[in-house]
C-alpha cells in the first residue's frame, strides 16, 4: 500500500514538472514573437503613412528668381525743381495714400515763376484797360475791327500766360510766396525705396526721392536658361517656394516670357503675377520656381518623403499592417518636386507606405 501511495506522488510531481516546462516554453514562444515584431507600439506612434495612388507622370523644371515690384504699378518720383529737402514725413515700408504730403523741398526757382506771374498779372491789367479804351473808340467809329480783335487776342494771350503758370505751380506743388514745394503721394501704397533725408540737395529730374508700389500684387521674376527654352511656355502653371515660409505654397502661371536675354545674367526673365494681400512677398525675396509639364502617361506616384537612397539604389518601406513591414527596391521613371514615379510588380495603389521614420525601420529590417 505504501509503494502505490509512493509512486502516486512521483508521478504527480512529474506530471506538474511537465506542465511546468510547457509553460515555460508558451511563454519563451510569446516573447520570442513579440520580440520578431518589427513594429513596436513605440514605433507606429513615431511613423507616418501615406497611401500608393496612379498618377499623370509630370517633369519638374526648376528655376531659381527673386520677388519684384509689379511694374505696371509702380512710381518712381523725381523733383520737377532743385532745392534742399526741408522736412520729410514718411519713412521706408510706410503705407501712405493719394495726396499725403510727404515731403517739402526748398527752391529758388520759384522766384523766377513767381517774377512772371506779377508780369503776366500785370500785362493783363494792361490789356484789359486797352481792350476797354479800343471798344470805347471802336464804338465812336475810330478804332477799327482789327484793333478790337488785337486788343482782345491781348486780354487772352495774358489770361492763358497766368494760368499756364498757376497750373505748373499746381503740379509741382508749389507755394511761391515762401518758396516751398510740397511733394504729395501720386497714388496709394508703400514706401519701397526712399533716398532722401532732411537736408538732402535734389536736382530737377535727376533723382528718383523714393518708389511707391502696390504690393497687393508682385511680380516673380524667374531666370530661364537658354537650354530650358523649349520646356518654358507662358501660361504654364508654377509653384513657388521661399526658404521664409518653408511649409507655404504660392501659385500662379506665366503670365509673360521676355525676349530679350538679360545682359548681366544671361538669363530670359519669365514673368509670373502673384497675388499678395497678406504682404508675405517681398521685394528682392529670393524664390524657387517649380514649373509642371506632363510627360505623357500614368505611374505609381511615392511621395518624396517616403523614398530612402542608399548605395544608388531607391528603397521604400511598405507598411502591410500589424508586424509587416517590408523594404521594396523601386526604380524611378520620373520625379517632379513631390513624388517619385514608378513601375513596379512589388507595389500596387493602395499600399500605405512610411514617410516619417521609415529610416528606423529599414535599419531594422537590414539588420536581420
Amino acid at each position: 500500500m505504501l509503494n502505490i501511495y509512493k509512486h502516486s506522488i512521483y508521478v504527480s510531481l512529474f506530471a506538474l514538472a511537465l506542465s511546468a516546462c510547457n509553460g515555460n516554453k508558451e511563454q519563451e514562444a510569446e516573447n520570442v514573437n513579440q520580440d520578431s515584431c518589427l513594429m513596436t507600439p513605440q514605433l507606429r506612434g513615431i511613423i507616418r503613412t501615406d497611401t500608393l495612388l496612379i498618377k499623370d507622370i509630370s517633369q519638374e523644371i526648376e528655376l531659381t528668381g527673386s520677388v519684384s515690384y509689379n511694374q505696371d504699378e509702380i512710381y518712381n518720383y523725381q523733383s520737377l525743381v532743385s532745392g534742399v529737402i526741408q522736412k520729410v514725413n514718411f519713412k521706408l515700408g510706410d503705407f501712405v495714400q493719394k495726396g499725403q504730403v510727404l515731403a517739402e523741398v526748398r527752391t529758388t526757382e520759384f522766384n523766377d515763376q513767381k517774377s512772371e506771374l506779377l508780369k503776366a498779372k500785370s500785362e493783363l491789367k494792361l490789356a484789359k484797360r486797352k481792350l476797354e479804351s479800343t471798344k470805347n473808340l471802336h464804338a465812336d467809329g475810330v478804332a477799327s475791327d482789327r484793333d478790337l480783335i488785337e486788343a482782345q487776342n491781348e486780354v487772352s494771350y495774358a489770361e492763358i500766360e497766368i494760368e499756364r503758370i498757376q497750373e505748373t505751380l499746381k503740379l509741382q506743388g508749389g507755394n511761391i510766396e515762401r518758396g516751398i514745394l510740397t511733394i504729395k503721394a501720386p497714388a496709394t501704397g508703400y514706401i519701397v525705396q526712399k533716398k532722401i533725408t532732411v537736408g538732402t540737395q535734389i536736382d530737377a529730374g535727376e533723382d528718383e526721392l523714393f518708389t511707391l508700389s502696390n504690393l497687393k500684387k508682385v511680380w516673380v521674376q524667374a531666370n530661364v536658361f537658354p537650354n530650358q527654352l523649349e520646356s518654358v511656355k507662358v501660361g504654364q502653371a508654377v509653384e513657388i517656394i521661399t526658404t521664409a515660409y518653408p511649409d507655404k505654397v504660392f501659385y500662379g502661371k506665366i503670365d509673360r516670357l521676355s525676349n530679350v536675354f538679360d545682359e548681366e545674367e544671361r538669363v530670359l526673365k519669365a514673368i509670373i503675377e502673384i497675388d499678395n494681400a497678406d504682404l508675405r512677398l517681398k521685394p528682392s525675396m529670393m524664390v524657387g520656381v517649380h514649373i509642371y509639364k506632363p510627360a505623357g502617361g500614368t505611374a505609381l506616384a511615392i511621395p518624396k518623403d517616403a523614398v530612402l537612397f542608399e548605395n544608388n539604389s531607391y528603397k521604400v518601406v511598405i507598411d502591410k499592417g500589424d508586424c509587416d513591414v517590408q523594404a521594396v527596391q523601386v526604380e524611378p521613371i520620373g520625379k517632379d518636386r513631390r513624388y517619385y514615379f514608378v513601375n513596379s510588380q512589388l507595389l500596387k495603389e493602395g499600399d500605405r507606405v512610411i514617410t516619417q521614420n521609415q529610416l528606423l525601420i529599414y535599419n531594422q529590417i537590414k539588420d536581420r
